[in-house]
């Protein structure tokens, strides 16, 4: 009898240092689980909120300023949605999935520099909040060293040798030796993605070899639209642009000391005898045929079709744009090259402000809750 009480009585000590030993146990795994859901949730939702900022930037259109993007969804200041960031498909839903979602709000934390605010939501009522300074690029933006809103398709580079460079090339430097620090540019790009794959496919490997830059040979890329025919007109409308009837030996189009902006007002014409020479920016409304020898640093840009004949020599720094038109012409058969030149741009951005596009670059990022 002994015995057997002295075993219950033992059995019973046990279990009573167990059972409390056992619940904490229990209470430390439940605790453990929630502190590993919460901060998975904070994860998610941090991931979230870093998803709703980087789609704002990327929609942030190349430009001079922000204000498109203040003025809010409706594009009208002063209602109620301004702060609110104007997405081009409307406001996000939840992203990857419910209940999974963000918030986008700007606005402007000083000269020309913008604020950006994500919100990031998730489950379990997780939330973070992630910032970021957006300002303007220094150097002006362009989609490409040659950028064609016709449909690229009808890119025609045989029996020619000329080619077309996006890396950074300095204004007086040959086109072998591209020798500035700027990042490189696609040798040429399109608003078309459906376009810019066909023509990747359907481009001979020999003539592949003649674009070159950004992502190799061919450099061929997809780019957001860029209005070509709204530049050509503010450049237009400048007082101090000259605009000329035709494009000859005897047309002043600036020096590299004196930058010019020109318009042609119809259809331009090199002749095969001729060489034509200039610095600044060249608009032409019709088009842009050359069977002579054309030069010139800056922006080159032409609303209509753009020909380069067999006998022509064209070297262009500085990057040349296509407008959309009618006629997608788009024959480059010349020797020569299209170089881009980040110096070449910021000269013309220098002497004509307030027009060529800048691209919005993050310069400050943080966490906030």
């Amino acid at each position: 009898m002994n015995n057997r009480g002295t075993a219950l009585m033992a059995t019973l000590i046990i279990i009573m240092i167990l059972l409390p030993l056992g619940a904490y146990v229990v209470l430390q795994c439940r605790t453990d689980l929630m502190i590993e859901r919460n901060f998975r949730a904070e994860i998610e939702a941090f991931y979230t909120a870093e998803a709703g900022l980087e789609h704002a930037i990327a929609e942030i259109d190349p430009g001079q300023s922000f204000d498109g993007v203040l003025t809010g969804p409706d594009h009208i200041a002063g209602t109620a949605d301004d702060g609110s960031f104007p997405f081009r498909e409307g406001s996000p839903g939840a992203f990857p999935s419910p209940p999974l979602g963000y918030q986008v709000r700007v606005t402007l934390a000083g000269h020309n520099v913008l604020s950006i605010v994500s919100r990031g939501t998730g489950r379990y009522n997780a939330t973070k909040v992630v910032a970021a300074l957006v300002a303007r690029s220094r150097l002006p933006f362009t989609p490409a060293a040659l950028y064609a809103q016709s449909d690229i398709r009808r890119l025609d580079l045989s029996g020619g040798q000329l080619l077309l460079s996006g890396s950074d090339h300095p204004i007086s430097d040959s086109p072998a030796s591209p020798t500035e620090t700027a990042a490189p540019v696609p040798a040429l790009a399109s608003p078309d993605a459906d376009a810019e794959q066909d023509l990747r496919r359907r481009l001979p490997e020999v003539l592949a070899r003649q674009l070159v830059g950004l992502g190799g040979a061919p450099s061929i890329a997809t780019s957001p639209a860029v209005s070509v025919q709204t530049y050509a007109d503010q450049f237009a409308a400048q007082p101090a642009c000259v605009h000329l009837s035709a494009l000859d030996e005897t047309a002043k189009l600036g020096e590299p000391g004196t930058l010019q902006m020109s318009v042609v007002d119809g259809a331009a014409l090199v002749s095969e005898s001729e060489r034509v020479k200039g610095s600044g920016v060249l608009v032409v409304r019709g088009t842009l045929q050359v069977m002579g020898t054309f030069e010139f640093t800056g922006l080159v840009i032409a609303l209509n079709g753009i020909l380069f004949e067999p006998s022509a020599n064209v070297a262009i720094k500085g990057a040349l744009w296509q407008g959309r038109t009618v006629d997608d012409r788009l024959q480059l058969r010349s020797s020569g090259a299209i170089m881009y030149s980040s110096r070449a741009l910021a000269a013309a951005d220098a002497a004509f402000p307030g027009i060529l596009p800048h691209a919005a670059v993050v310069s400050g990022w943080e966490e906030e809750l």
